[in-house]
């Protein structure tokens, strides 16, 4: 279960939960997939560390492909 950040801080970021839901979502997949160097050696999940990035303001949106 996800406790830091808090998901009222990520829902001021996002706008709402959904879109809490689909950005951490997205940016996780793109971590797990393409950038898995970044959770090498780290206790972190994907999801985890997508979550901390949209609350410190790195991630603000989905891209469409």
């Amino acid at each position: 279960m996800l406790f830091e950040p808090p998901i009222d801080l990520l829902v001021k970021k996002a706008g709402c939960r959904y879109a809490v839901a689909v950005i951490v979502g997205a940016r996780a997949k793109d971590l797990a997939n393409k950038i898995p160097t970044i959770l090498n050696g780290s206790d972190n999940l994907a999801i985890d560390y997508a979550a901390n990035e949209v609350a410190r303001g790195e991630v603000i949106g989905v891209q469409s492909k």
